[in-house]
């Protein structure tokens, strides 16, 4: 999206703007030929927005905007009424950013919706481990916010921190709101961390699927109760690579390769990716990986002694899709063995796997259909039951033990 540009400012180059609405209020757009030049965020009154313009557009003409433009102001719009939006293809100019700022724009626009980036990840995205502070005051220049995600940005505890449009950390908690986080106000602006099925009190999380879902109410009533069991104590690492080397095989033979994985450290109980490291493929493939898995557990290693791998303490603050994004990115790891992992090692209450076989036929089941929902059908039909689709998905595994579909 972003074309950095090596051009120098021409003083007689055409400068415009153009005040347009927004469900949140009026905002403002500049551009020259070249491409979009400044964004204002929405204000809360045609008079703030004026003030503004004043201060930031004092050499644009106020013009109506072009078709580029105009695209922008459509999504910019789509996206404050909390419709489906995209920017991409919109053409920013930045020649007027110092080449450091470009670089941060960049990654920032590497952040997508739904996910949040500290400083000091930022900040090692740009290769500028120790400058968490020149990262800051680079997003605060940010003559595009939205169009380039500076809200995006959190501080590693959650807290909002600030943000240098009109509408200040407020309006940054709107917005992240829109893309999916839940934000607590008090005692200051900050993400809420995701909720724990350990949180839930389960008489009232039964009678919120039952009263929303009759078919899943009379699953509830027949079957056993809700006792799902999840491992908050082994590391991320070592649950990563259980997951591994699980996958595609029956429980008793994964169960038994993963012990003779064990045995290669001397028996120990849990081991560290600097022992994945070490160990040769020829030693690792003995114990009766395949020679995919092997590469899979040698990058997941590498990722988490990079410092890709969040600990237990970071995943705290972190949203599912956050999560989700981020372990995706190792070998052999796919979105449900991440889904799997925030439901049975991290405990999160609210995770759909739409993917997965047994919760479609478990669906099949309480519907009484003999055909399998799609996905994006049980998508559509578990957004009754947030913010507890675990204990939901649970009960669906349930149905699905004894059930024939097609």
């Amino acid at each position: 999206m972003i074309k950095p540009q090596k051009m120098k400012k021409n003083q007689n180059e055409s400068r415009s703007y153009s005040i347009f609405a927004t469900a949140f209020g009026p905002a403002a757009i500049a551009w020259k030929p070249s491409g979009i030049i400044a964004l204002l965020l929405p204000e809360s009154s045609q008079t703030s927005l004026e003030q503004r313009i004043a201060v930031s557009f004092a050499d644009c003409c106020e013009t109506e905007p072009s078709l580029p433009v105009n695209k922008a102001i459509k999504q910019i719009q789509q996206y404050f009424a909390g419709h489906p939006y995209s920017f991409k293809g919109t053409s920013i100019d930045l020649t007027e950013c110092t080449p450091f700022c470009q670089t941060v724009y960049e990654q920032l626009c590497q952040v997508p919706a739904g996910t949040t980036v500290s400083y000091q990840e930022l900040a090692r995205a740009c290769g500028k481990a120790a400058a968490a502070r020149a990262i800051g005051l680079a997003a605060g220049k940010n003559p595009v916010p939205l169009l380039i995600p500076c809200h995006r940005i959190v501080n590693a505890d959650g807290r909002l921190g600030g943000f240098s449009a009109g509408g200040g950390v407020r309006l940054k908690a709107q917005m992240l709101a829109l893309e999916g986080h839940v934000i607590e106000e008090k005692p200051v602006w900050r993400l809420r961390p995701p909720l724990l099925i350990s949180d839930c009190n389960l008489d009232d999380v039964l009678n919120h699927l039952s009263r929303g879902d009759a078919d899943l109410a009379e699953l509830i009533k027949v079957a056993p109760r809700f006792n799902l069991e999840f491992n908050p104590d082994t590391s991320i690492f070592q649950a990563l690579l259980e997951a591994i080397v699980y996958q595609q095989l029956t429980g008793k033979a994964a169960a038994t390769i993963y012990r003779r994985v064990l045995a290669l450290f001397s028996g120990k109980s849990e081991v560290s990716a600097l022992d994945i490291i070490r160990a040769g493929e020829n030693e690792l493939r003995s114990a009766g990986l395949s020679q995919n898995k092997v590469l899979a557990i040698k990058d997941l290693a590498n990722f988490a002694v990079s410092g890709g791998l969040p600990d237990h303490d970071q995943m705290r603050m972190m949203s599912n899709t956050e999560i989700i994004n981020r372990l995706t990115h190792i070998r052999g790891i796919g979105r449900w063995t991440v889904e799997m992992l925030l439901i049975f090692k991290l405990g999160r209450a609210d995770v759909m796997a739409a993917d997965d076989y047994g919760l479609r036929k478990g669906l099949a089941a309480i519907r009484r259909s003999r055909d399998l929902p799609t996905p994006a059908e049980l998508l559509r039909q578990a957004e009754v039951w947030k913010p507890y689709r675990s204990i939901a998905s649970w009960y669906l595994w349930r149905a699905a033990e004894n059930y024939q579909v097609g």
